[in-house]
């Protein structure tokens, strides 16, 4: 009998403990952030233009430019350019830059899923941007991954003072200046 005593005993005290356990586990995944709505990544947003915006038209938010492979280039559309070294591709090729809306910091990148031998510099500025409530030090390049429907960050230097920043491009894609 005491042995069945002993038995219940010790079944209250695991549950007890199985109970405090639980309770502090439940907590510690909402503190440590692993709950399923913490753990989603949030989407970085797209830096707008200033209200008093520059108007262009159409056809001047698109250029297009036949780049050597041997002797690289430069092409540039109103706030971005792109510097491609020599040898970037291994034949002459078709590079463009396309700007959709010019309220918000958005290119396109052509041709579309060119892959470099060698990294093409991208420069944009955002002097013309709405800084209202962003902290600058976390505007920065982010590539669109289509298949994600995400924006994925990539590796650049922000200038604060000439409002510019520069990353290395391995591919061609849409690529934005954003912001937390």
């Amino acid at each position: 009998m005491e042995r069945t005593k002993s038995n219940r005993l010790s079944v209250m005290v695991a549950a007890v403990f199985m109970t405090i356990a639980v309770m502090f586990a439940g907590c510690s995944k909402t503190l440590m952030g692993t709950d399923n709505e913490a753990a989603e990544p949030t989407q970085p947003q797209l830096l707008e233009r200033a209200t008093s915006s520059v108007q262009m038209s159409p056809s001047e938010l698109y250029v297009e430019q036949l780049i050597s492979a041997a002797e690289g280039g430069q092409l540039t559309l109103f706030d971005v350019t792109l510097e491609i070294p020599p040898g970037a591709v291994d034949n002459d090729t078709l590079f463009s830059i396309r700007i959709p809306n010019i309220e918000v910091f958005y290119n396109e990148f052509g041709t579309d899923g060119l892959v470099f031998n060698t990294p093409v510099e991208v420069t944009m500025s955002y002097r013309d941007a709405d800084l209202s409530g962003i902290d600058e030090s976390t505007i920065r390049i982010a590539w669109f991954d289509k298949r994600s429907g995400q924006f994925k960050d990539m590796l650049c230097e922000v200038d604060v003072q000439n409002k510019i920043v520069t990353g290395e491009l391995d591919h061609f894609s849409a690529y934005a200046l954003v912001s937390d």
